[in-house]
């Protein structure tokens, strides 16, 4: 019986049943700009000690980053950001330092703030568009 179980979970995930699916897209605006200024205070005193200007312009972040739910950022930032102290940061500090990355790798701000629930950002893919980053 626990093989039939086992058979059917792997089928419905295969078949994406149970799946988020990727409803919408960072460069629909998905933070506000008041976030992502947050975002940009916390970052110089947190992160800044790591992370030199102009890091979020490397292939490498594009290609680790480009086209996965964005909640897959969200946990990362949360597991292992600050090197130093993960996890030190309140859910909407995370939320808003996440907003700052939108910015910088082009992504719009829009009307609503950026979810400080992961499951919420389940839905919603990262584009991460080239364009000069705004401060």
């Amino acid at each position: 019986m626990r093989i039939i179980r086992l058979s059917l979970l792997l089928t419905l995930s295969a078949a994406g049943v149970g799946a988020a699916t990727l409803d919408r897209n960072t460069g629909d605006g998905v933070y506000t700009a008041a976030q992502a200024d947050e975002g940009a205070v916390i970052f110089e005193q947190v992160c800044m000690e790591c992370h030199l200007p102009g890091w979020h312009d490397t292939t490498g972040f594009y290609a680790k980053w480009q086209g996965k739910p964005l909640r897959a950022l969200g946990t990362y930032l949360k597991n292992e950001m600050p090197q130093t102290d993960p996890g030190v940061l309140t859910a909407n500090e995370y939320a808003a330092v996440t907003a700052y990355l939108l910015r910088l790798t082009g992504n719009p701000p829009g009307a609503e703030p950026l979810s400080s629930d992961l499951d919420a950002l389940a839905t919603i893919r990262l584009d991460t568009a080239r364009s000069a980053p705004t401060r």
